[in-house]
């Protein structure tokens, strides 16, 4: 099993808990929060459990017309 750990993470925005998974972060502040986006070379977005699911992702449901 997996041992429980403490960490300082934050999520996209409250509504994506528990959806996408947490990004680590230090950030305890709206300018620190812009300023790790500001230099981040990765997606807000791929943590979003949706799009790892083989024809579920949130691209593929706009191409059928889900949205």
């Amino acid at each position: 099993g997996e041992t429980p750990q403490l960490r300082s993470v934050r999520f996209r925005t409250l509504g994506c808990y528990p959806l996408t998974g947490a990004i680590e972060s230090t950030a305890d502040t709206l300018e620190a929060v812009i300023a790790e986006m500001l230099v981040s070379t990765s997606s807000e977005r791929q943590g979003r459990m949706i799009d790892h699911a083989p024809g579920a992702s949130m691209e593929q449901k706009k191409l059928e017309g889900y949205f």
